[in-house]
């Protein structure tokens, strides 16, 4: 099975990932049912610094990371 097929298939740990791109990510809710891809989110796993808040769009390393299904 080619890696690129899977969604479910974890990322390379020494690749740069964002969490707007994990299935572990999750937007805070919000009054406004909107989301900025800038926006604040939670992470569902155990996050790479150690806090549940995450960027969506920051760049970093995260063993966790699960890549989405594209919706």
């Amino acid at each position: 099975m080619k890696r690129e097929n899977n969604t479910r298939v974890k990322h390379d740990p020494n690749e740069l990932i964002r969490c707007a791109s994990c299935s572990h990510f999750r937007y805070f809710d919000n009054r406004a049912e909107s989301q900025s891809p800038h926006a604040l989110g939670r992470c569902g796993a155990r996050p790479w610094d150690g806090n549940r808040g995450q960027w969506a769009l920051f760049q970093h390393h995260c063993k966790s990371f699960v890549k989405a299904a594209k919706a």
